[in-house]
């Protein structure tokens, strides 16, 4: 019973984390209007998050021996709540960035230590599942945010998800109370012992040798996600002519197919390997991406959604495989760091790229992140088995 009802708060844990990832795309259009920002200013707002999220993140390891997990994400947690009432009430673009850096934080806090318990203490499949819930808040915050500008405008939209984030953060508290993280922690330090020993009788890849190349594939596959879901909005509304409404069934679709797709390779996980998953994810994401391109429908959006829906939780879920227990934690970390390196990285080019280019021209270039990912991801398999 203490282990559902810590799978539980740990899933409503990750739909806080996506509600802010789905609801600023869409807002940002009003945003800017109201602020009397340039189009590219986006990326600013991005670019600070991700250095917060970076910071904390590659911090992992240290904080791992200081803070145990539930502390970290019911920080981060009031972290994101702190930050969102503030945007709520922000007079101007300077109070959104300060307090993005708080967002940042607890974004990196919450990520990073929930992945890392998660891939020491769960199979692939809850792995999936927890990574599902994430899309489903980057899902519905779109909607949430489309009927908030409606009825009172955008600020109202991040006072609704700071108070849902809230209502989650209450719900950490009482498992804290309840003692559910410390009976998970000592089976965490159980199977790291277990897995100490069975290192001994397996080859893994050298983190320090390796490692870059599997930071690398977040880098690049962050850097793909976070682009098509920040700007097709924009895409949809400043390039192809569709209303506020219209634009947000894009995002929400690619959201929910990436929590749809993250539920349906769940019951898979155990049966088939993280690396054919992911192949069958690329191809179908890359399909998706042509679509959307050429025809601009949803479909190639809920398509690329799907494709893309396994690609972060197998990807990590793979690194417990490629990599010894005792680099695992430090590595999550660091793996995690360089994927909002990515989504920085990317979000600040995209802005100068499309805004000088063409918005048009972000789908060629998420087509070739994804194509990147998926040739890091085959050279790592390949020197695994020659290991």
């Amino acid at each position: 019973m203490r282990t559902y009802m810590l799978l539980g708060v740990i899933y409503l844990s990750f739909i806080a984390l996506g509600m802010p990832d789905g609801a600023l795309g869409l807002a940002w259009p009003i945003i800017r209007e109201d602020m009397g920002m340039p189009l590219e200013a986006l990326s600013v707002l991005t670019t600070v998050a991700s250095i917060s999220y970076i910071t904390i993140s590659s911090q992992n390891g240290r904080l791992s021996k200081y803070m145990g997990t539930d502390k970290k994400n019911l920080l981060g947690l009031s972290l994101l709540v702190m930050a969102y009432l503030a945007f709520s009430i922000a007079p101007n673009f300077v109070v959104l960035v300060i307090m993005t850096i708080f967002a940042g934080t607890g974004a990196g806090l919450i990520d990073t230590g929930l992945n890392d318990f998660m891939s020491k203490n769960f199979s692939s499949r809850y792995m999936n599942w927890m990574h599902c819930f994430w899309g489903m808040g980057a899902a519905i915050s779109p909607i949430i945010m489309a009927q908030m500008i409606l009825i009172g405008g955008w600020r109202m939209g991040y006072a609704a998800v700071a108070g849902l984030q809230g209502f989650v953060a209450v719900l950490v508290v009482f498992t804290i109370i309840k003692g559910v993280w410390k009976r998970e922690e000592s089976k965490e330090e159980a199977s790291a012992e277990g897995e100490k020993a069975q290192a001994e009788e397996r080859r893994y890849l050298s983190a320090g040798k390796h490692g870059f190349l599997q930071m690398l594939a977040f880098f690049l596959l962050v850097g793909a996600e976070g682009s098509l879901a920040l700007w097709i909005s924009s895409i949809m509304i400043e390039s192809r002519g569709m209303t506020v409404e219209a634009a947000s069934i894009f995002p929400a679709t690619f959201f929910a197919c990436i929590m749809i797709g993250r539920f349906a390779f769940g019951f898979v996980a155990d049966k088939l390997s993280n690396m054919s998953i992911m192949r069958i994810g690329m191809a179908l994401n890359a399909v998706g991406v042509l679509v959307l391109a050429t025809t601009g429908s949803v479909a190639g959006m809920a398509m690329a959604g799907l494709g893309m829906a396994p690609m972060f939780p197998c990807l990590l879920h793979e690194s417990s495989y490629r990599f010894a227990p005792s680099d695992l934690s430090k590595l999550v970390g660091y793996q995690m760091a360089a994927a909002g390196a990515g989504g920085a990285t990317f979000a600040l080019l995209m802005g100068q790229v499309l805004s000088r280019v063409s918005l048009e021209a972000l789908y060629p270039i998420v087509f070739g992140l994804a194509v990147g990912v998926a040739g890091i991801n085959e050279v790592l398999a390949w020197r695994l088995r020659r290991a």
